[in-house]
């Protein structure tokens, strides 16, 4: 799945230069409905918007999770140290990079 560059979330009209750290969404019974990415910068931020919007039924109610977005290597990309040490820099997490 391709994601966005940057975090979904806009600050009076400025978007957030971070990329992201979580695919937001939503699960009710048998159904998940992605709703944003996000930075950890902005997770506890969202968390309340949605839980807001839950409780004005904008969306459907259920449980909000938010799911790290990991890198992966294929053929295609060959997740190299300097991916791992890039993606750790700018998201302030931890890979899993073998040492």
């Amino acid at each position: 799945m391709i994601l966005p560059e940057h975090c979904s979330v806009k600050v009076d009209g400025v978007e957030c230069p971070y990329p992201p750290s979580f695919i937001v969404s939503v699960t009710t019974g048998e159904n998940s409905y992605m709703i944003s990415v996000v930075c950890l910068e902005h997770r506890d931020k969202v968390q309340k918007r949605i839980a807001m919007m839950q409780q004005k039924r904008e969306i459907p109610a259920g449980a909000i999770e938010f799911q790290p977005i990991q890198i992966i290597g294929t053929n295609c990309i060959a997740g190299s140290s300097e991916d791992y040490v890039e993606v750790e820099l700018k998201r302030g997490i931890e890979s899993d990079r073998p040492i």
